[in-house]
């Protein structure tokens, strides 16, 4: 039996469901077609009922204002004919596949087959194909763009090399080469004796004493340079040595007589002046009054001769009765290595090198 036809239900007051406009009982907390909530206390939403039959109860307030009680009364019902008729059923029902009550599968209250909510409690009383939702998009986490990225621009950079061997004619069947390249390497040799190519003295020297023997290589043998130092000490004795190419000087060993009765008889340097091509000054130097060899600090980055001054020399002492008026200089030894140093050449191959078939080998010279 229809819900409005049931005998057993109060007969109040309706109210319209505001979401889908259906009639439902005033005693309904949830409208039966669509499931919304209607509140009890929405006074305004309720209107009498005159679908119904039989007699209805009237509420008024319209007593005596002295009374404190409503009246209440009973009124005519309304001419059968004036009674609108049901709804008409559905034959498959309005929500749950039509047939006999429902019983809500939520609070087990009895709804009419046409309700598709239940008037109880709003539950859904029978439950169709749900929509499925969209499928979320892919949300990609920082690490997986940042790789995104680097494959983009490792791409992009393997697509512009393939552009640039194009246009530029390369042939990427060409064959790879060896590419030798030969470095000279300078080697400095250590500092060394330098070969005298002249030596020229003023004065000259006594015969058999005179100015090659400074740079004989025989020293301690008794063929020294000697000079009368009396007769030119006032002009000093000036010893220029020349090379066969530009040396870097690093020093000057002076080498006076070792016997040292015979460096005692004769007068020996004491003060020297010294010059180069590439010296702005002349450098002077003392002398120690030592017989045997005494290392003068001398550098030269670039020159091809070495000038020597004597301007000062220890007196001549007598021993054994003998005392000489010359001055004696048994050697003069200068130290350095060639400004242009030795080449050595290596060759290393770079693998790295590519060239297209029927080029040739290229061979680079270090300077």
């Amino acid at each position: 039996m229809p819900w409005h036809n049931n005998p057993l239900r109060r007969d109040v007051a309706s109210q319209t469901c505001e979401h889908c406009g259906a009639i439902v009982a005033g005693d309904e907390q949830f409208c039966p077609s669509c499931g919304t909530f209607m509140d009890p206390m929405d006074v305004p939403r309720r209107r009498p009922r005159s679908s119904g039959g039989g007699n209805v109860i009237s509420v008024t307030s319209d007593g005596p204002a002295d009374s404190p009680y409503e009246e209440f009364s009973l009124e005519t019902p309304p001419p059968p004919e004036d009674v609108p008729p049901p709804p008409p059923e559905s034959p498959k029902g309005n929500g749950n596949g039509g047939g006999g009550p429902v019983n809500c599968p939520s609070c087990g209250a009895v709804n009419p087959s046409n309700n598709r909510h239940c008037q109880e409690c709003g539950a859904r009383l029978r439950q169709g194909p749900l929509p499925t939702a969209p499928r979320p998009a892919v949300q990609a986490t920082a690490g997986v763009r940042a790789a995104l990225a680097i494959s983009g621009l490792l791409l992009g950079v393997i697509l512009i090399a393939l552009f640039f061997n194009i246009f530029n004619g390369g042939d990427p069947g060409a064959g790879v080469s060896t590419t030798t390249t030969s470095t000279t390497l300078q080697v400095l040799p250590d500092p060394a004796p330098i070969e005298i190519l002249n030596q020229t003295c003023e004065p000259e020297g006594i015969s058999g004493l005179g100015c090659s023997n400074l740079t004989s290589g025989t020293f301690g043998q008794g063929n020294e340079y000697q000079v009368s130092w009396e007769e030119n000490q006032g002009d000093g004795v000036t010893i220029t040595l020349s090379f066969f190419e530009p040396m870097a000087v690093t020093g000057i060993e002076w080498i006076n007589i070792e016997d040292n009765t015979r460096f005692l008889q004769n007068y020996r340097a004491r003060s020297l002046v010294i010059t180069s091509q590439d010296s702005l000054t002349e450098v002077p130097w003392p002398l120690e009054d030592t017989p045997g060899t005494q290392l003068i600090r001398y550098s030269a980055l670039n020159t091809t001769r070495i000038v020597i001054q004597v301007v000062e020399a220890f007196q001549a002492q007598e021993t054994d009765d003998n005392r000489f008026d010359e001055i004696a200089i048994d050697e003069i030894v200068v130290i350095g290595r060639p400004v242009t140093p030795t080449t050595s050449n290596t060759t290393v191959p770079d693998s790295g090198s590519t060239t297209t078939p029927g080029s040739s080998t290229t061979t680079t010279n270090g300077g």
